[in-house]
């Protein structure tokens, strides 16, 4: 499974299409928020491809905050991220108590702009950073039943 993240969009996602078109074997998009509208515009243009999105804290639409779903036997959990301090702990104490509650394997959020990609206690945090403020998505890959993830430019 091959999925790539993105995050942060605010209206902008000609450099996601791109993305989208130029990987092979996208077997799924995710976006972490702000725009979930933008989220919803690749998935139409993108139909054979499943998206899966959350909204952020510059939107007031009816998308969930939260997502929990599993591939190939592997937890995730998605969120914008401003409902769990992530701008201010560097710990990410709030987001990874989150993550352990729910039995998660990787965690993928938003809101900071800043990329990261790390392993803390087990579980995976992925922020893809901003596509529109940094040029940034990420990559997650599972294969063999081992994740994989990495944060890119596009």
């Amino acid at each position: 499974m091959r999925g790539l993240v993105f995050s942060d969009t605010h209206g902008v996602i000609d450099s996601c299409l791109r993305t989208v078109r130029k990987i092979k074997d996208v077997d799924m998009i995710i976006h972490a928020g702000d725009v979930s509208a933008d989220a919803k515009q690749l998935a139409e243009i993108f139909t054979k491809i499943p998206v899966k999105y959350v909204c952020g804290n510059c939107e007031y639409v009816l998308s969930p905050s939260e997502l929990e779903f599993s591939v190939e036997d592997k937890k995730f959990f998605v969120t914008h991220g401003h409902y769990f301090n992530v701008k201010y702990e560097d710990s990410y104490t709030t987001l990874l108590n989150k993550a352990k509650a729910v039995n998660a394997d990787i965690v993928i959020f938003g809101h900071t702009h800043k990329p990261i990609c790390d392993v803390r206690e087990g579980i995976t945090l992925l922020n893809p950073g901003s596509v529109k403020f940094g040029g940034t998505y990420g990559v997650v890959e599972i294969e063999n039943g081992k994740l994989r993830a990495a944060v890119l430019d596009l």
